[in-house]
């Protein structure tokens, strides 16, 4: 469990005076020490970090100079080498080793340091050149020459320093080892030298660590007197002394390292951190500054030592003392300021959430009562005003459409009116036509995958710009913004043209609707006015047969609307004949029937009767007469195709009753289904008299 002394208001108040009065009490026996350490770290650290970064930018410097030459006798290799079968000529070989002779001799003139460069072939695993100095200021002689003179062959040089180096596989620095070629201890900086990935030669220098370590321990500088200076590897517990070039563990010397190896390699690149060791059993620091080839160079002093001036720091005791009494009078006093700025500052977002804007910003991410406090109001605040966002969009979008519903349709039409009320534009009232007809056919799901589809074909053809919502039932309303009269026919006239089909359960059925607009001309007719004008345009297309579009004229005012009161539904239900529509095929499949032809076969509804016919026009007829009844229509179709024709037959009820109907069909075009039979029938014992056989009616 977490600690929750401080999570409380009161406990965090109280914890701040108790805090105030403890450091009060503190403050006598602790100002010593504080101005002790803060006066090392303002004059004695400094000195030291300033005594090893004099001397580390010397060594470095020479470090630096040797990794030049190695780097431009490298370059200069690589340029000449274009292709590593080259180095398996033996004059290209020696004009190699000749050029890069030539380098060195050049750079290592005033760098008495260098004692030994070479190029080196790992794939032939020879030396091509070997050149070493026996002196500080002796010429180079070629150390190749001389083992051929003593073995009769070249043997392969500093075998450790190249197996170092094929592990590293980029320039490095080896660490110190003695080399009895040169009778030396040496330091080597390597670099390979690669061609097409792989690598083909290898460039170094020798330097010689024993004047290298000889020269640093010299005499000592300015300061060293409290203190040792010591040369070490990367992880500062080895030193490396004109005694022991090779190096001896420091703890030998009974100087024992406090910190981790990752705090010597952050301390030697930076002058903000000293290191911790212990030496005679004293606490001590160490300035440590990390040179080019890995190694530190490091200043050690006894921390007493260190501290031999701390009778200064009592003079700014009494100073200290007051400013810590200073101190903790005002923290309290501060830290409950800030606790109310933060308190208010919750308040001032309850006051905006309860007027309605729910855009605030509360960011405490302090972790107590009144973070806490902060942090859930503002997450309250965001699901309010998510919340109020979705109902906003809920309350003006069809849910089945995705586009505005009434509500939203009279407040965007209304807005832009209010808003550009100069301005052209055009109301467009739209009517699914037959749409009882689609959901009495093929289901209230295919009804409303056409509804989805005159919705998007409406947003296709208007342009999403303008105001496109659905007003309820099979009815649609555009209002197009900012439209001249042209325009606004034009584009109406091209979607009333276009072909409109739906897709419900794999098939294709086409479909198509009546339009009637009004244009409003900028003169401030109101939203109703405009709506009932495309609304009565849209009557008048009604009662001349639909699928066309209309502009509102005045005269339209007069029209009759009582021929609308009779829809399919209220005339198919109530007429007293079976009603049956049917493709105009041999086994054509049912389109439609009415309420009386589901009771003629004694079926108690639609499914029931789409089940027992199986879909199909011709499994009405008894199977008696379907042969004769097929022959009989197909005849009278191809001979007469444009009038009625009436026929007598059997039908076979789904409870297995016989029944003699008289039927009075005719072939029709159907703009959604092409050619189409409309046959109406009436039980034979209705009838005064029968058909003759032939099927011809009596006169």
């Amino acid at each position: 469990m977490k600690l929750k002394l401080f999570y409380s208001l009161k406990r965090k108040v109280l914890a701040v005076c108790l805090a105030g009065m403890i450091l009060m009490a503190l403050c006598v026996g602790g100002i010593s020490l504080w101005t002790i350490s803060h006066l090392t770290y303002d004059y004695e650290i400094q000195n030291m970090n300033h005594l090893v970064d004099t001397k580390a930018t010397i060594i470095n410097d020479e470090l630096l100079r040797s990794e030049s030459i190695v780097n431009y006798a490298a370059n200069s290799v690589s340029r000449k080498i274009s292709d590593p079968d080259q180095l398996r000529n033996p004059a290209f070989q020696q004009r190699l080793a000749q050029s890069v002779d030539h380098d060195f001799q050049d750079a290592t003139t005033n760098l008495h340091i260098i004692c030994s460069y070479y190029l080196y072939y790992p794939s032939e695993n020879i030396s091509a050149l070997w050149k070493a100095s026996r002196g500080h200021d002796s010429m180079f002689y070629d150390v190749l020459a001389q083992q051929r003179g003593e073995s009769g062959q070249a043997a392969p040089r500093h075998v450790v320093a190249f197996a170092y180096l094929m592990d590293q596989g980029k320039a490095a620095w080896t660490q110190p080892y003695y080399s009895p070629y040169l009778n030396r201890y040496i330091i080597s900086y390597l670099r390979p030298i690669y061609e097409d990935g792989v690598m083909v030669a290898i460039i170094g220098v020798d330097l010689d660590f024993q004047a290298f370590i000889d020269r640093l321990y010299a005499k000592p500088s300015e300061g060293e007197e409290h203190g040792m200076i010591i040369l070490s590897d990367a992880t500062g517990t080895v030193e490396y002394s004109p005694k022991k070039p090779l190096g001896v563990p420091l703890v030998d010397k009974d100087i024992h390292l406090k910190d981790t190896a990752d705090k010597v390699a952050e301390a030697g690149q930076t002058d903000n951190e000293m290191l911790s060791y212990t030496w005679a059993g004293k606490p001590s620091l160490a300035g440590i500054r990390t040179l080019r080839n890995g190694m530190n160079f490091i200043d050690l002093r006894q921390v007493p030592k260190i501290y031999n001036r701390t009778h200064k720091a009592f003079m700014q005791m009494g100073f200290g003392l007051v400013a810590v009494c200073i101190l903790a009078s005002l923290l309290p006093l501060y830290m409950i300021s800030r606790l109310s700025e933060r308190l208010q500052l919750v308040i001032e977002a309850a006051k905006e959430v309860g007027e309605g804007n729910y855009d605030v910003k509360l960011h405490d991410m302090h972790p107590d009562d009144i973070g806490e406090l902060s942090r859930n109001f503002q997450a309250m605040a965001e699901k309010v005003a998510a919340a109020q966002e979705n109902l906003t969009y809920m309350s003006q979008h069809d849910a089945l459409t995705g586009i505005l519903n009434r509500m939203g349709l009279d407040k965007e039409v209304a807005d832009w009116l209010k808003a550009h009320p100069a301005s052209h534009g055009a109301l467009v009232s739209l009517d699914l036509d037959g749409f009882k007809f689609i959901n009495d056919l093929h289901g209230h799901m295919a009804g409303d995958e056409a509804l989805r589809t005159l919705a998007k074909d409406l947003i296709e053809s208007f342009g999403h710009d303008q105001i496109i919502g659905r007003n309820g039932g099979d009815e649609f309303v555009v209002f197009m913004k900012d439209t001249e009269p042209e325009q606004a026919e034009k584009v109406i006239k091209a979607f009333s043209n276009k072909v409109k089909t739906f897709t419900y359960d794999g098939e294709i059925h086409a479909f198509s609707v009546s339009i009637g607009y009004t244009l409003y001309k900028g003169d401030g007719t109101s939203l109703s006015r405009l709506f009932h004008q495309s609304d009565t345009a849209l009557y008048a297309v009604k009662l001349r047969g639909r699928n066309h579009y209309r502009i509102y004229d005045a005269t339209m005012e007069n029209l009759n609307r009582t021929s609308l009161g009779f829809n399919l539904e209220t005339i198919t239900k109530n007429l007293p004949l079976g009603l049956l529509v049917s493709e105009a095929k041999p086994h054509g499949k049912i389109l439609f029937v009415n309420k009386t032809m589901v009771e003629m076969l004694e079926c108690r509804n639609i499914h029931e009767f789409m089940e027992f016919t199986q879909g199909y026009a011709p499994n009405v007829v008894c199977t008696c007469d379907r042969e004769r009844m097929t022959k009989m229509v197909w005849e009278q179709s191809a001979r007469e195709p444009d009038r009625p024709h009436c026929m007598s037959y059997s039908i076979h009820t789904a409870k297995g009753l016989d029944k003699r109907v008289f039927a009075i069909w005719r072939m029709a075009d159907n703009p959604n289904y092409g050619e189409v039979f409309y046959a109406t029938l009436m039980e034979a014992s209705f009838l005064r008299e029968l058909t003759s056989d032939d099927g011809e009616c009596k006169a």
